[in-house]
């Protein structure tokens, strides 16, 4: 009888101990899985992040590029046409011709 009791305890510390396991390993899973979401910098919360940093400043490149090709349109109208360098004479550095004078009609605050 001794003997029968004996394999019956050891049959159920195995099983204690495969439970054990199973579930020290369920734990290491989780935590893993948890720290691929969440981990600072490398997590795939962060990844997410980086992506749409990503996105904002191509989108910001893509508005500076267009404003470069306006501002070397300029550039090259102001060289080349001096109506337009009139223009932006009179209206931006407030200049004037020759015998011209400029009457400020507007009410003084």
């Amino acid at each position: 009888m001794q003997k029968f009791s004996y394999n019956r305890q050891r049959m159920t510390n195995r099983v204690d101990s495969r439970r054990r396991f199973g579930r020290v390993l369920a734990v290491f899973v989780v935590l893993a899985l948890l720290w691929v979401i969440f981990a600072p910098g490398a997590g795939v919360v962060s990844l997410v992040r980086k992506k749409m940093e990503q996105h904002q400043f191509e989108a910001q490149m893509a508005r500076i590029e267009q404003q470069n090709v306006r501002l070397q349109s300029d550039i090259e109208d102001l060289q080349k046409d001096p109506v337009f360098l009139e223009h932006h004479a009179r209206e931006d550095g407030e200049m004037l011709k020759k015998n011209e004078r400029v009457f400020d009609f507007s009410k003084k605050k």
